[in-house]
């Protein structure tokens, strides 16, 4: 069973939707967490998790990524970016994009609830656009079947969540030296999540999820519909606690196309638990081939993940994910 996710993993790849920058033990393992989740960010990558681990703790993380062809410009201008993003307009910059996401929230059970956010920006010559969608995620999950050991359990879940879609537009008046802002509401609305997670044995679990299973609305623009389709999305992960190996591997359904994109990562523990290290792939098509790995440690209820990517044939492009969690 070991050597087919391997087999899996190697030959799999990048979807933009499988890095989302939510969480870093997530993002290190190729994005591949459908069936391996098992903490706070349930909420987002399977609500159906929240049923089936600790029903009595209380569990709060956040994290916090992203990605960028300018990154020394990005963080050499941070204070600017964050006070006045318009006066980041400079024609010595040069082109820069930068793809972000954001997760926060918090798990007491089978409840769940967070606040995040994704978009990306680019500087193009004296304007600048920003896409941005947040969202306030609400989940619940129920287990139906509770057998002896938790061996054969079943849970399914639901994330509720409220989105809303703007763009900020900021340009330089050449002439005048006058900086120019407008703020579009691109849409606003309740969509739903759902999922499905099933415990085998004690050592594997298969997870299921429709993504925007309601979908919260729609833009006139297909670029601005971008994280708003509607993705199935199979997976499973396996636990070996007695050599400290974690596999797992996703299968997901590509918008608009026929194809699939296929994501997997493992995972070895070291130091009875406190260390672990981690490396993923991911795969949606030709030429576009995702590397990942990173790390993590946890010391008593305190948990910090670091996670580092890189798109194939775009070195310069790195993508990074910070996290950091405390369970009681």
């Amino acid at each position: 069973m070991i050597f087919v996710f391997f087999c899996i993993m190697l030959s799999s790849s990048f979807s933009a939707r499988a890095f989302s920058f939510y969480h870093g033990r997530a993002f290190a393992l190729g994005g591949a967490y459908t069936g391996l989740v098992d903490d706070y960010s349930a909420i987002l990558y399977n609500p159906a998790a929240l049923g089936l681990y600790d029903q009595t703790g209380l569990e709060i993380g956040s994290a916090l990524g992203g990605r960028s062809n300018n990154l020394v410009g990005i963080v050499s201008n941070i204070r600017r970016v964050i006070d006045s993003p318009q006066k980041i307009i400079h024609k010595d910059w040069g082109p820069a994009t930068l793809e972000y996401g954001h997760l926060t929230g918090l798990r007491f059970g089978p409840l769940g609830a967070g606040i995040s956010f994704q978009g990306k920006g680019s500087l193009v010559d004296n304007e600048l656009q920003i896409n941005n969608f947040l969202s306030y995620n609400l989940a619940f999950a129920y287990q139906i079947l509770e057998p002896f050991a938790d061996i054969g359990a079943l849970a399914v879940g639901i994330n509720a969540r409220y989105v809303e879609g703007v763009n900020h537009s900021y340009w330089l008046e050449e002439e005048t030296g006058d900086y120019g802002e407008k703020i579009t509401t691109l849409g606003s609305g309740l969509g739903a999540d759902l999922g499905i997670m099933i415990k085998l044995t004690d050592m594997i679990n298969i997870g299921a999820r429709i993504e925007n299973a309601i979908k919260p609305f729609s833009s006139a623009s297909n670029e601005y519909n971008r994280g708003l389709e509607r993705i199935f999305t199979v997976g499973a992960g396996i636990n070996l606690p007695l050599v400290g190996l974690t596999a797992t591997t996703d299968i997901s359904t590509i918008p608009h196309s026929s194809g699939t994109a296929f994501r997997g990562g493992v995972e070895q523990r070291l130091l009875f638990g406190l260390l672990a290290l981690r490396a993923g792939l991911a795969q949606e098509g030709p030429g576009q081939r995702f590397y990942s790995g990173g790390l993590g440690l946890k010391v008593g209820p305190l948990q910090a993940d670091l996670a580092l990517g890189f798109e194939e044939g775009a070195w310069r492009e790195p993508s990074a994910v910070l996290g950091v969690s405390a369970s009681f």
